[in-house]
C-alpha cells in the first residue's frame, strides 16, 4: 500500500511537471513556426495532454477493464470542461472570443451528443472506435483549415512582447513518465 502510494505521488509530480513542460514546448512551437496558440492549443496540446487517457484506456482495455477505459474518457472530458476552465479563470481571467465560441461550442456539443450515441446501448463496438477515430482525424483537418484560414486574414498572431515571453525549450517525456507511474500505482493498489 506504502509502495502504491509513493508511486501515486511520483507520478502525480511528474505529470505536473510534464503539463509544465508541453506548455513550454507548444510555446516554442507558436514562436518557431508563427502557429496561432488557439491551433497549438487545440491540436498539440490537447493531444498530448489526453496521452494518458489514451494509455489508460488502451490498458484498461487490454485488461478487460472496459468501465475504466469509458471513464478515463468521459471523467476527463467533465473535468477539463469545469475543473480546468474554472481554474484558468481563478487564476487569472481571461476573454473568450465569440468566434472561438461559434466554432468550438456547437462541435463540443455535437460531439457528446455522438458520445452518448454510440454509448447508450452499453456497447463500444469496432466499428464505433473506427467511427470515432474517423471523426477525429476530420476534427484536426478542420483545424489545420481554421489555422490556414486564420493565417491568411493575419489572426491570433504572436506580438514581439508576447514572442520575447515563450520559453525556448520543453519536453514531454515525463508526463508518460508520471502516468505510466499513476497506473502501476493503481495496480499495485489493486494487487494488494
Amino acid at each position: 500500500m506504502l509502495l502504491a502510494m509513493a508511486l501515486l505521488i511520483i507520478g502525480l509530480l511528474l505529470v505536473a511537471y510534464g503539463a509544465d513542460r508541453l506548455v513550454f514546448a507548444a510555446s516554442i512551437l507558436c514562436r518557431t513556426f508563427g502557429i496561432p496558440p488557439l491551433i497549438i492549443g487545440m491540436t498539440v496540446v490537447s493531444i498530448g495532454t489526453s496521452l494518458p487517457e489514451i494509455i489508460v484506456s488502451v490498458a484498461a482495455s487490454l485488461h478487460g477493464q472496459l468501465d475504466l477505459a469509458v471513464g478515463a474518457a468521459l471523467g476527463s472530458n467533465i473535468t477539463n470542461i469545469l475543473l480546468i476552465l474554472g481554474l484558468a479563470a481563478l487564476v487569472r481571467p481571461f476573454t473568450v472570443h465569440s468566434d472561438v465560441l461559434r466554432r468550438e461550442l456547437p462541435l463540443m456539443l455535437f460531439v457528446s451528443v455522438v458520445a452518448g450515441s454510440v454509448l447508450h446501448d452499453g456497447q463500444l463496438s469496432r466499428s464505433d472506435g473506427i467511427f470515432l477515430l474517423l471523426l477525429a482525424v476530420l476534427w484536426l483537418l478542420f483545424i489545420v483549415k481554421i489555422a490556414r484560414l486564420a493565417e491568411r486574414q493575419g489572426n491570433d498572431s504572436l506580438t514581439r512582447e508576447q514572442l520575447a515571453e515563450l520559453p525556448r525549450e520543453g519536453g514531454l517525456p515525463s508526463r508518460s513518465y508520471g502516468w505510466a507511474l499513476r497506473w502501476s500505482s493503481c495496480r499495485w493498489r489493486r494487487a494488494w
